[in-house]
């Protein structure tokens, strides 16, 4: 008999539904380790799937790969917290991430929905940190 799945599998497997049919066949095998995953994939989609809320399928990339960035994870933490002056480069980069993502998106509705969603900005502490609308 079937072992009954635990409320995080099935959140996990709810989510990965979720980002799995938005996302490219690329980021998905770099999220289940059968492609090799870089720093930036790494940064790119823990940002991906936080921002789109999906907590489950964050926690598992945390899970799978966070050891093997360690050093370059501490490494970022202090470049965020030493002296701020990267940090815009970095929040450029997120609004890259974030274009690419839903110009990239399975059809046009999709796109404009993802759109909708990236275009309220970066949540921070339960406040929006406003998109530059370049």
């Amino acid at each position: 008999m079937k072992k009954p799945l635990t409320s995080f599998q099935k959140q996990l497997m709810l989510d990965e539904i979720t980002f799995f049919s938005l996302c490219n066949d690329f980021d998905r095998s770099r999220i289940l380790d059968k492609a090799p995953m870089t720093f930036d994939d790494f940064r790119r989609l823990s940002l991906l799937t936080d921002y789109l809320e999906l907590k489950h399928l964050n926690q598992f990339i945390w899970d799978m790969h966070a050891h093997k960035f360690a050093d370059e994870i501490d490494e970022l933490y202090e470049k965020c917290t030493a002296n701020g002056k990267d940090i815009p480069g970095m929040l450029y980069e997120t609004k890259q991430w974030l274009d690419d993502f839903w110009q990239h998106a399975p059809n046009t509705t999709v796109s404009f929905l993802l759109r909708e969603i990236f275009s309220d900005g970066l949540p921070r502490n339960n406040k929006v940190i406003p998109r530059n609308k370049d």
